[in-house]
């Protein structure tokens, strides 16, 4: 216990250091004056613990001293005139009390950038600024530590067009931009000015322009790895359907902006976010799997063996992002290898302690990290209980009759298994309760029950998904077909954390813990402990991670086995569920609810499927495709941008990326969008047939299905071009006596001129142009149209305030209150054909109630 120790006193000095207000000089100098008593008072054969550890003390204390705790700020700079010299900038911590200010900013990308829904996300190190009205920033101070910013940005088209793949930006690459900067501010309970903070970023850039200069900077190591995760990523994306792929992504390399909400949401609220960060025990697994396969390969008579899990697990640590709990996991799984090469006792809690040491001392400000306290806390919490867990097993496994019987020692080790799961489940959370309870004023009541449930899917995930990914870098089919194997526990996930019905109490509120009531806690834990069991090293058959010992390693790799076979028997009986299952022949329109934004789904009787638009977010499609398409389909017959506006066509890249299309139908494209260079790179990737359409083709999608083009008019002819909305792609969908007219964008003047035309443009349903826009959906439009039913695609609390009241009082008139639906009330909106009939599901049934309309009426 001599480094534990040590390291205790060392995180002691570091909270003194903070807390105190001492210089630095006299510390060190009172550091290097009590080290030397050390091997003094050895010799005189006295107690040298003392010296020792205030050794350690007060060097913690100095290292707090010499840190910057608070990140550079890119607001108010010194500007130093120097003769004979560019000005210089120096940032400093300080502001001008403004919460946004427009800048100008050079500098390099740290990190990995990721796409959100709507920008590519990057944290920029700051090279050079300016606060004025000039393009040319001028450089940080030499000496000077840089500030950075967190930015969202669109990528410009040279840096599209140069042959890039999504997102586009890169590691190391230097920029100029200029947009927004903005404070960071709490959201809800959740302290992002100082999570932004510990990470030394000082606020947020919405750029608006953005330059990108070269691509030397940065470390091209890190570079090459953030490329495979990339890869991996996408091949993930290619082989699983949403939401499981985006799961997958998480859960496997950390990356979680493509996470559904409404999935977040789930986790968070039933306790399990922690089951999303990739921690100890997703390093433990892999360790264990490079382990088996190291020793099957090379054998556990050359020492040699152990290099392999070595760096499978720096390079999982490394592709999943570094985070803090990936490095401490990564420094723990490095001690217990190097303590397995030396025969040494396996304990793991000078692991973790000398993961702690280093960590802080790189960086002291992550003591106050919220992730790494619970990730420490929770894993000591782990390390303790193990011997206790090790008592529990073995004595649930002894309850149940040893006869040597197949299937009763299956019953004994998964009993045993639920048992550990349990005692395991139960320290995490009682050694991060009262961190959860401090930070956040809440307590998580099913955090246990489903933690527990969900931890024996954790390895089939990993492994499924990991071969997935694996086998997706080979061919999108093969990782397609290994990709069953992750689907069956990534399912189970997903629905394990979003079956507590919402009247359930999922939280807890305790606003009245305090740091007193903290320490009281760890104190009584500690107390226990000591009471229990006597205080000495800690041994036990399997380590920090979970790994099994030598004795029951073979029980636990055939219950991976069995497992993975399950989860395989279980995949493959979905999908051959799927594939017979069919299609019931009638004509199907799903609208999607995707925010503010468009998306539509057209399945013919014959099961021919074709998208319009692609909804505001990178993965909006894509996501509604996966509620509505069986899961074992990765198709797509048709394609269709309506126009090159963002909330339309921002998600169809993605969906061009995860299915195969067989044809894109096009109208106008404005090719002076900045949209446009993203929409050509993801065709020229995809490698579809491209047709340019419009007002008088036909297309025959089935058999008494067909799909006429009402606008943009032909050129030379109607209608002169006018903007985007209004040389929208407007489609009119036929099925027997039933139509569907969906019109994109257009406003009152191409309404007024589709109602001039001698084309037939009557139909039951309506897609309500530009979302309920005030411009859209006139009288004369309505009175030719002469619908029986009102679609209205828009975002709750938009802030366009669509759909206007006069547009609702409109459509209200002309059909009844009763048959305008809303995607932001209604959810998923599904209309249902048979050519004669219509019937109408929604996802939220309370928003309407289902109604039918024959042909008549329209």
């Amino acid at each position: 216990m001599i480094l534990p120790l040590l390291v205790a006193a060392w995180l002691a000095g570091l909270m003194l250091g903070f807390r105190w207000d001492v210089p630095p000089l006299p510390l060190l100098l009172l550091a290097l004056a009590t080290a030397p008593l050390i091997p003094l008072l050895r010799l005189l054969r006295r107690s040298w613990w003392p010296a020792l550890l205030v050794t350690a003390l007060l060097l913690g204390m100095f290292r707090a001293t010499v840190a910057d705790p608070q990140p550079p700020a890119l607001l108010a700079p010194d500007l130093v005139e120097r003769e004979g010299a560019p000005p210089q900038v120096t940032l400093r911590a300080a502001n001008d009390g403004k919460d946004t200010r427009e800048i100008v900013l050079q500098g390099r990308i740290t990190g990995d950038p990721e796409a959100t829904d709507r920008r590519i996300k990057f944290v920029l190190e700051v090279t050079g600024i300016d606060l004025g009205n000039t393009r040319q920033p001028v450089p940080v101070s030499p000496g000077r530590a840089p500030g950075k910013v967190l930015v969202y940005v669109e990528p410009p088209p040279s840096l599209v067009e140069s042959g890039r793949a999504f997102p586009f930006f890169r590691h190391g690459d230097a920029l100029t931009l200029r947009g927004d900067w903005q404070r960071p501010r709490p959201l809800e309970d959740f302290d992002y000015p100082a999570y932004l903070a510990s990470q030394g970023i000082s606020g947020t850039i919405w750029s608006r322009e953005v330059e990108w200069l070269s691509e030397e900077g940065g470390l091209r190591w890190r570079g090459r790895i953030y490329d495979l995760r990339r890869r991996l990523a996408t091949a993930l994306g290619q082989s699983l359907p949403p939401p499981h792929s985006s799961l997958a992504q998480a859960l496997l390399l950390g990356l979680r902006e493509q996470l559904p909400d409404q999935v977040v949401q789930d986790f968070r609220s039933t306790g399990t976010s922690h089951l999303l960060a990739i921690s100890g025990m997703h390093v433990g697994i892999l360790m264990a799997l490079a382990l088996g396969a190291a020793s099957f390969l090379v054998g556990r008579h050359r020492r040699a063996y152990l290099l392999l899990p070595l760096a499978a697990v720096w390079l999982y640590a490394l592709v999943s992002g570094l985070s803090p709990s990936v490095t401490r996991a990564a420094i723990m799984g490095s001690v217990y290898l190097a303590a397995l090469s030396l025969g040494r006792p396996r304990s793991a809690v000078p692991a973790l302690a000398l993961s702690a040491a280093v960590m802080t001392g790189f960086n002291p400000m992550l003591l106050f990290q919220i992730s790494f306290q619970l990730s420490f806390a929770a894993v000591a919490g782990i390390i303790l209980a193990l011997p206790y867990q090790e008592r529990l097993a073995g004595a649930t496994a002894g309850a149940i009759n040893p006869a040597d019987m197949w299937a009763l020692s299956w019953i004994r080790h998964l009993a045993s298994w639920l048992v550990s799961a349990l005692v395991i489940s139960l320290a995490a959370t009682l050694a991060t309760l009262p961190l959860v309870a401090f930070h956040f004023q809440a307590i998580p009541v099913l955090g246990i029950p489903i933690t527990i449930l969900a931890l024996p899917a954790l390895p089939f995930v990993l492994v499924g998904s990991a071969a997935a990914a694996l086998a997706g870098l080979a061919h999108p089919l093969l990782g397609e077909a290994i990709g069953w194997l992750a689907w069956a526990p990534l399912s189970y996930l997903l629905e394990l954390v979003a079956w507590p019905p919402d009247g359930l109490a999922r939280v807890l509120p305790v606003d009245w813990v305090g740091p007193p009531l903290v320490w009281g806690w760890y104190l009584t834990l500690g107390g226990l402990l000591l009471l229990s069991q006597r205080w000495g090293r800690l041994r036990q058959r399997s380590d920090g991670f979970g790994l099994p010992s030598s004795a029951s390693a073979p029980d636990g790799v055939a219950l991976l086995l069995l497992g993975l076979t399950a989860a395989a028997a279980v995949s493959g009986a979905a999908l051959w569920t799927q594939l017979l299952a069919g299609h019931d022949g009638r004509l199907h329109i799903h609208f999607f609810n995707v925010g503010q934004g468009d998306s539509i789904l057209v399945v013919t009787p014959q099961g021919r499927q074709a998208l319009v638009d692609g909804g505001p977010g990178v993965e909006s499609a894509t996501r509604a495709l996966g509620r509505a398409l069986p899961l074992a389909d990765r198709s797509l017959d048709l394609v269709a941008m309506t126009h090159i506006d963002a909330d339309h066509v921002r998600g169809l890249p993605a969906a061009l990326e995860r299915y195969r299309v067989g044809t894109v139908l096009v109208g106008r494209v404005d090719r002076e969008s900045p949209l446009f260079p993203q929409w050509q790179a993801a065709l020229d990737q995809a490698g579809s047939e491209v047709l340019t359409l419009s007002a008088g083709y036909s297309l025959s999608l089935d058999q008494d299905v067909h799909l006429e083009v009402l606008n943009p008019p032909a050129p030379g002819q109607g209608r002169p071009s006018s903007d985007r909305n209004n040389d929208g792609l407007v489609l009119r969908l036929v099925h027997g006596d039933i139509s569907v007219l969906l019109t994109a964008d257009i406003e009152a003047e191409a309404e007024r001129y589709l109602a001039a035309q001698g084309r037939e443009i009557r139909s039951h349903v309506l897609k309500a142009s530009h979302h309920g826009s005030k411009t859209s959906t006139t009288a004369g439009f309505l009175q030719r149209v002469a619908p029986a039913a009102a679609v209205i695609s828009a975002g709750a609390d938009n802030q366009y305030g669509h759909p206007h009241p006069e547009v609702m009082a409109r459509l209200e008139a002309a059909v009844g209150a009763s048959q305008v639906y809303q995607t932001a009330l209604c959810g998923d909106i599904e209309f249902i054909s048979d050519g004669r009939t219509l019937r109408v599901r929604t996802q939220r049934p309370s928003c309407q109630q289902p109604s039918s309309a024959g042909p008549g009426g329209g």
